[in-house]
């Protein structure tokens, strides 16, 4: 598949270190306002055997994107939100048909909004998704997901969260821990005393959850 016709636009970046075909995957999902260059810093911090792929959400926004449309902070118009969601589960599906990518070992890291897409990706579309990193988002439950729980079990998590996040609370990011606690997810959860933004604390806990089967 020529990856020009994958449904998101994208940046690539090979591994970094000597890797066996077809090869682990990291998808990063950037916040509301970015573009796919925000969060490649970040897998630079992470394992070099990985085959980053950064995604473009759909949307324009001033200078960058965004995944959806917001009434208000927390509550995603519906029609965006599910057309952005959709093309994600396309691409996802499509990436190993476009790049050496082993379809059983793609995980996602996400920021703010990105976080709650690739959270959304792993309740409707967990069999595609091999480790989950949110930070700084939550959870839309409210927007009529198609969930079958059971299969949720097991599922690595990570996610992580500032306690003085001014934009998404705690309190939305602690009730993300009690969802994935409640359905048997494989949960690593973490808080940090910092604002709307990623640290190096929080990418060294990153890096050390580890993404399972990456060699």
């Amino acid at each position: 598949m020529d990856p020009s016709q994958l449904s998101l636009r994208h940046l690539v970046r090979t591994p970094r270190a000597p890797a066996a075909e077809p090869c682990a995957a990291l998808l990063l999902l950037h916040g509301r306002g970015a573009d796919e260059a925000d969060l490649l810093p970040v897998a630079d911090s992470l394992d070099p055997r990985l085959f980053v792929v950064s995604a473009r959400a759909p949307l324009p926004l001033g200078p960058g994107f965004a995944w959806y449309h917001l009434a208000d902070i927390g509550d995603p118009d519906p029609a965006s939100f599910e057309a952005s969601l959709a093309a994600l589960g396309e691409f996802v599906r499509d990436l190993p048909a476009a790049y050496p990518i082993d379809p059983r070992r793609i995980f996602t890291l996400g920021f703010s909004q990105g976080a709650v897409m690739a959270g959304s990706l792993l309740l409707t579309r967990p069999e595609s998704i091999a480790g989950t990193v949110m930070l700084s988002g939550y959870l839309p439950l409210d927007q009529k997901l198609s969930i079958d729980e059971a299969t949720l079990a097991g599922r690595r998590v990570f996610v992580g969260h500032g306690t003085a996040d001014p934009l998404i609370p705690i309190a939305w990011a602690r009730r993300v821990r009690d969802y994935f606690t409640k359905v048997s997810a494989d949960l690593t959860y973490r808080e940090y005393p910092n604002p709307h933004y990623i640290d190096t604390e929080e990418i060294d806990d990153v890096r050390a959850w580890g993404l399972a089967d990456v060699g």
